[in-house]
């Protein structure tokens, strides 16, 4: 018989036991656990019976390890003397025996009745051999569904307190074993810390957090911590699904440890047919845990919505990332979903995916970048180009993945001064700039004129790929926008450039600035002869006229004089 063996303990009435003649320890095996007892003083109320009850058995919690006893009205003792009733204790140390094992070993007539003819008292009982419990399928027609469902359910919702004493009949009105079927039907694992009692018993120390007692009369009924439990609607649901698949010859497997596994495998089939949005965070892990949770990520906005219930849920994350290894088109589509919402964060300004999502996807910088430059080809702009946005575009350019730049953004000031912060930048918006062969369209003008804001030397920088035709409304609205000293670096910028001679430096740039008259006079005095020599005067009447009006020629902008660290 192959199975393992653990130490037992009988203890009864007789002319001679360990102890002495009459109730006393008959027999027990060398390793039996002093912890537990070795003496009826000791061993107290596991060994407590009235023999008028007939039997008694169970299994109960002792520390890391479990009894497992079955008591028995028995002849007269040694002394012809009635009332006399035998005690056979088993201990696992190990916590490896479960309800479905007592069971086992009760229907298998493992527990004796009696004490052998020619039995002597013994401190060295060999152990008991258990053989694995087996396990069945049992066939239940719809009444007897409707009679385990509320025993089930209670235990169920014992369970999912994780305490609670919950007392089942013992028969259904058929006939059929509930605690058999119960503990049959449900797998191993989720019962592992469940004990049981039947028949009359005292306190005898059971530390169990859930405990099933049988009674001969009476519905099935639970209470912990001193208030009557009740099976909710999910318990129920639970309970009847699994009978009814128990009925058909489906068990869950007997590795499931607890209620989302349970779930797991009771639902997940259905709840896959529906949507994210119709779940509860339990039901998607369920899915996800599923088979059918790969098929079902790639369905729809089903994906994003797990991604967000995964940021603040470790379960649904971990659950989410084993679908996904399942699956490359889960893969995929994670992936997609977190790259789509990162894109409405650049773009948009929505809120983005958490950290945690990007890691579970597995997204490189490489893959934001090229998803962000195939974005900006397709048509999507940039609605704030705020800092983060403004480090993906450097960091794409630097990649060297092409992006569009005259297409980013409507934020063409923050463009602007991207462009002339970052050299990367800069230099692959004048590059594409001469590219598009002089083409000057509104969005040229309006990107230029605030590129001249920024810094006038853009105008030298795109002199050669912008039409003339096109630049005095760009220069007055540039002035327009500069403080003073801008006006004038415009002012010399132009009458110094590729335009000078045009007269725009002074007409579209000084007065086109609407300064106030002392300002301009200003200007007027440090610049005029550049000013008018831009103006097709030539040179040595500029010169004169410059010097007559009290001003000096200059051949650029005013110099900054820089004070040496430490001087005044």
């Amino acid at each position: 018989m192959s199975g393992r063996t653990f130490p037992q303990a009988l203890y009864t009435s007789a002319s001679r036991t360990l102890e002495g003649p009459g109730f006393g320890v008959f027999a027990l095996s060398a390793d039996w656990p002093a912890e537990v007892g070795r003496t009826r003083k000791a061993l107290g109320a596991l060994v407590g019976f009235r023999p008028d009850a007939g039997e008694a058995y169970g299994l109960l919690q002792r520390g890391a390890g479990r009894v497992l006893y079955r008591k028995v009205a028995a002849s007269a003792d040694g002394f012809g003397r009635p009332g006399n009733y035998l005690v056979h204790l088993l201990w696992d140390g190990g916590g490896r025996l479960g309800v479905r094992d007592l069971l086992a070993l009760r229907r298998a007539g493992r527990f004796l009745d009696a004490l052998p003819g020619d039995a002597a008292p013994t401190a060295e009982s060999p152990p008991l051999r258990v053989p694995p419990a087996p396990r069945s399928s049992p066939a239940l027609p719809p009444e007897e569904v409707d009679a385990l469902t509320p025993s089930v359910a209670l235990l169920l919702a014992a369970l999912a307190a994780g305490e609670g004493v919950v007392a089942l009949p013992r028969r259904t009105p058929s006939g059929r074993e509930v605690a058999d079927v119960v503990f049959d039907v449900l797998p191993r694992a989720l019962t592992a810390a469940v004990t049981l009692h039947a028949g009359p018993r005292e306190d005898d120390g059971d530390t169990a957090a859930v405990v099933v007692e049988l009674a001969d009369t009476g519905p099935a009924r639970a209470s912990a911590g001193g208030r009557r439990l009740a099976a909710g609607p999910a318990d129920t649901d639970r309970a009847r699904t699994l009978l009814e698949a128990a009925s058909k010859a489906e068990l869950p497997p007997d590795d499931v440890a607890d209620l989302r596994g349970m779930d797991a495998w009771l639902f997940a089939d259905a709840w896959a047919e529906q949507d994210a949005d119709a779940l509860t965070a339990d039901q998607v892990e369920c899915v996800l845990a599923s088979g059918a949770g790969p098929g079902w990520l790639v369905r729809g906005r089903n994906a994003a919505a797990a991604l967000d219930l995964a940021a603040d849920d470790a379960v649904i994350a971990g659950a989410l990332q084993a679908a996904a290894g399942r699956s490359p088109a889960a893969a995929d589509r994670l992936r997609l979903a977190v790259l789509a919402a990162l894109l409405d964060e650049v773009f948009d300004g929505a809120a983005g995916p958490a950290e945690s999502a990007v890691q579970l996807a597995g997204l490189t910088q490489g893959d934001l970048c090229t998803a962000f430059a195939d974005a900006v080809a397709g048509g999507r702009r940039i609605a704030r180009l705020d800092r983060a946005a403004g480090l993906l575009v450097e960091q794409t350019l630097s990649l060297g993945v092409p992006l569009p730049l005259l297409d980013l953004t409507v934020d063409r000031w923050e463009l602007a001064l991207l462009a002339t912060r970052r050299r990367v930048v800069g230099d692959e918006l004048t590059a594409q700039w001469r590219a598009a062969g002089g083409a000057w369209e509104e969005e040229h003008r309006a990107l230029l004129g605030h590129l001249l804001v920024a810094d006038v030397g853009w105008l030298t920088r795109l002199e050669s790929a912008v039409p003339v035709s096109g630049l005095p409304p760009v220069l007055r609205w540039a002035a327009l926008r500069m403080d003073v000293a801008g006006v004038e670096r415009l002012a010399v910028a132009v009458a110094t450039g590729g335009t000078a001679g045009n007269g725009w430096a002074l007409r579209e740039v000084v007065f086109g600035a609407e300064l106030p008259a002392a300002d301009v006079d200003g200007i007027l005095t440090r610049q005029l002869a550049l000013l008018l020599v831009d103006d097709d005067w030539p040179r040595e009447l500029a010169e004169s006229f410059a010097r007559r009006q009290g001003g000096e020629p200059d051949d650029g902008p005013p110099r900054r004089h820089r004070r040496r660290p430490g001087t005044r």
